[in-house]
């Protein structure tokens, strides 16, 4: 999420600047690895990973970082990076609780997926039939909500929205679907993408409805349980369990540097609310990536009938709340304070998860397109894990035309 223009970014304070430059020296930890399980990287490789690691800490200015990389039936690597909190320096772990931001949607929609698996709801079904009042609800399906076509405008680009959020307001879910709808749709249903939170949030209603249970419960027995997910968790309060990485951020009400580590996690919900840990968003990942154990084969290929638009047709597509980066299956968030990422690569077995506490870029960018320090480290990181299947540096988040779907 931002909450304001992408572009040129804002000045950093020195003593920030400072803060992190120095801070790639610091708070490095490596999670225990499974008794008797082979290591999921060869020690070079590892070097290598930690070298860029620290290189982007540095260049980017960034508080902390914390990366895992998992080939499945071996032991994670995970390691840590930097501070978790600049005031009090404590050095990052590889156990914080950190808000994940949009890679919630791949948990909301592995839900959906779920509830379409058991016959409780169709993806084909209007979203009319859930939520009234819906411009062009009777012709927008849930499959249109979940793969981003279903021409809603995202919620967040509502002015009301950001002047809301910054000043500490609590939302609704509904609230939330009125901000997005009372901006005009971006297009007719089905024949265009554009990435929309407000999408996400009417799917939260849908599974609500469906499972007759708050989404904060349905997903922890539908989703979370399951997975073994101990530490994440679709909060409504501010505070995160101990220990947490604070978030920082110039998405402030002055425009300087903020800690948005309390700032209102229902300004969010189901579209960016979750809080998680790296060791458990690679257990996600590889869901995310095949489906197991959660989803039946048949349910995954639906997940993966991707949204082909140009130009980035190869480099990024769009299926059912996950995305496909040049081979890496899974999502990205960014939230002020927090960017993420959970990806899966199938031809090599392989998780990848990077989590961030800052959600600020630094470099140009483009319109379009979101940049955010975990998908940048990500990048820089599949050069080496995966040289055939390097992920983009940014997302692009609107403005393409449909060409088919797979």
């Amino acid at each position: 999420m931002n909450l304001t223009t992408r572009g040129r970014p804002k000045p950093r304070s020195r003593s920030f600047a400072a803060a992190c430059v120095a801070l790639v020296a610091l708070g490095s930890a490596l999670a225990p690895a499974a008794s008797a399980a082979k290591p999921s990287l060869d020690r070079p490789t590892a070097q290598r990973l930690a070298v860029v690691i620290q290189q982007e800490l540095r260049r980017q200015a960034l508080p902390g970082a914390i990366v895992g990389v998992k080939r499945d039936g071996r032991a994670p690597w995970i390691v840590a990076r930097g501070l978790a909190n600049l005031q009090t320096r404590r050095p990052m772990r590889t156990d914080e609780h950190v808000r994940i931001g949009s890679v919630t949607k791949a948990f909301v929609t592995t839900l959906l997926l779920r509830l379409a698996q058991e016959g409780r709801l169709s993806l084909s079904e209007p979203i009319s039939r859930y939520v009234p009042g819906i411009p062009s609800g009777e012709t927008i399906s849930l499959r249109q909500l979940a793969n981003m076509t279903s021409g809603i405008a995202d919620n967040f680009a509502n002015p009301d929205f950001s002047i809301e959020y910054l000043t500490g307001e609590t939302f609704t879910p509904e609230h939330l679907v009125e901000l997005g709808i009372a901006l005009p749709p971006l297009f007719a249903p089905g024949s265009a993408w554009s990435y929309s939170n407000t999408n996400t949030i009417l799917l939260g209603l849908v599974i609500q409805q469906v499972a007759g249970q708050p989404l904060a419960q349905a997903l922890k027995g539908g989703v979370f349980r399951p997975l073994g997910l101990r530490g994440t968790s679709l909060p409504s309060f501010r505070t995160l369990p101990k220990p947490y990485a604070s978030g920082y951020t110039y998405q402030t009400l002055n425009g300087r540097l903020g800690d948005a580590t309390f700032n209102t996690p229902t300004s969010t919900w189901a579209a960016g609310g979750i809080v998680s840990t790296v060791p458990d968003l690679l257990r996600a990942a590889r869901l995310f990536g095949t489906g197991q154990p959660l989803l039946s084969p048949a349910t995954q290929r639906v997940r993966e009938q991707w949204v082909k638009f140009p130009p980035n047709s190869k480099l990024q597509r769009y299926g059912i709340g996950v995305f496909d980066f040049n081979g890496w299956i899974g999502h990205n968030g960014g939230i002020p304070g927090y960017t993420a990422i959970a990806w899966y690569l199938p031809q090599r077995h392989l998780s990848l998860v990077v989590s961030v506490n800052s959600d600020i870029h630094v470099g140009p960018s483009l319109p379009n397109y979101a940049y955010e320090p975990a998908s940048e480290i990500a990048h820089d990181l599949t050069k080496i894990l995966s040289p055939n299947h390097v992920a983009p540096l940014a997302v692009k988040v609107r403005g393409s035309r449909v060409t088919a779907v797979d």
